[in-house]
């Protein structure tokens, strides 16, 4: 449910940053996608962490681990969303279009 209200917000907050420019919101869109398939690797990182320190949690009877992979988890998301936003927002809102990344 939070989440949900979450999600709405942000796409209000995109809507009202793009003006309703729809080939702008697009060009989000495509590049946010295309980084996503580049950095597969560092985006599914974090689980291999959490899943590491969810088992040092079960096997050592101590429950920091447990903590500490929620923390890692959070930081970690923190740091991938704000690289992919930074890749994002310098190919965007540049000008070029998807049209020039494409054929290249």
């Amino acid at each position: 449910m939070i989440l949900a209200f979450v999600m709405i917000e942000a796409n209000r907050k995109q809507n009202k940053k793009t003006n309703g420019n729809k080939k702008l919101n697009e060009r989000i869109i495509f590049y946010k996608n295309k980084w996503q398939k580049e950095h597969v690797s560092l985006i599914s990182a974090p689980i291999g962490i959490v899943i590491v320190l969810t088992a040092l949690s079960c096997f050592t009877k101590l429950s920091a681990f447990l903590y500490l992979a929620g923390v890692a988890l959070l930081l970690i998301y923190i740091y991938v969303y704000n690289k992919m936003m930074i890749y994002v927002e310098a190919n965007a809102f540049n000008g070029k279009g998807m049209e020039e990344e494409t054929e290249s």
